[in-house]
């Protein structure tokens, strides 16, 4: 089983420090989140050769770009821009030799169908350009996808070279069970987000593994009986929650926790 994490971890450490932290927890790869604040890169094309240095240097590959482009807006200019957006992400991962990156849907500001049709127009668009580069698209489990049957409306009109960023805990924050949201999602599957959580006072409170509502071991079971290859990505969201434990601690739980639930 393949084990990663996102860089979303460490918003206070530098690039080459998270990948020594990869290193640490004796790991191969990082989801390395890419984003306008410039934590830990901005999206941009070509790459900075110092940037590809450090990388190189590390030996530690890139798992997966985690982007942010959306598709659901209603200004078409808007969309545009993110198009162009994600056709960067797309060179940033070929040159970096990661085969994913993600993408949102964006939040729905008007029907569910309209708001599908606009995504969908987009991202089949970009399909072509992403299977030149040897890339894969993957939405996130997000926001409005995190309702199957929402999910389910989006994926009967993309493409089928569109993939999925399955984050199980977001959509079991919406109400959905894994056993009942796998099944219908498997083959489309390229990346996992892992986080396990518990609600304290309405409010999502993320916690080590084992500890929350997340059934991980289900899930790793579940992907090692279909043959999944891709990785398992650590989400530990520091940067958004800086409250959460350490990852130097949580993150190194969360590896061992995994291959606990594989082995069995």
């Amino acid at each position: 089983m393949k084990i990663t994490f996102t860089t979303l971890a460490y918003p206070h450490l530098k690039l080459e420090e998270v990948l020594e932290r990869a290193k640490r927890f004796d790991l191969d790869a990082i989801e390395l989140r890419v984003a306008d604040d410039g934590i830990h890169l901005k999206p941009h094309y070509p790459i900075d050769r110092k940037v590809l240095k450090i990388i190189e240097e590390s030996g530690i590959k890139i798992a997966s770009i985690a982007g942010y482009a959306r598709f659901s807006m209603l200004d078409i200019n808007e969309r545009i821009r993110n198009e162009e957006l994600l056709k960067t992400l797309i060179l940033m991962a070929e040159e970096f030799g990661a085969r994913i990156v993600r993408t949102y849907a964006g939040k729905f500001p008007d029907s569910v169908e309209n708001s599908i049709n606009r995504i969908a127009e987009s991202m089949n668009r970009l399909a072509d350009f992403a299977d030149t580069h040897s890339v894969y698209i993957a939405i996130e489990t997000h926001d409005e996808l995190t309702k199957l049957e929402t999910l389910l409306k989006l994926l009967n009109k993309l493409s089928s070279r569109i993939k999925i960023l399955y984050d199980v805990a977001n959509m079991i924050m919406a109400g959905e069970k894994h056993e009942e949201v796998f099944p219908h999602i498997v083959n489309r599957l390229v990346h996992i987000h892992i986080k396990d959580f518990v609600m304290e006072e309405g409010r999502r409170v993320f916690v080590r593994p084992g500890k929350g509502v997340v059934p991980i071991c289900k899930i790793v079971k579940d992907l090692k009986t279909v043959g999944y290859q891709g990785y398992i990505s650590i989400e530990w969201e520091k940067m958004w929650h800086p409250d959460i434990e350490d990852p130097d601690i949580v993150i190194p739980l969360y590896i061992e926790y995994i291959d606990k639930c594989y082995r069995c």
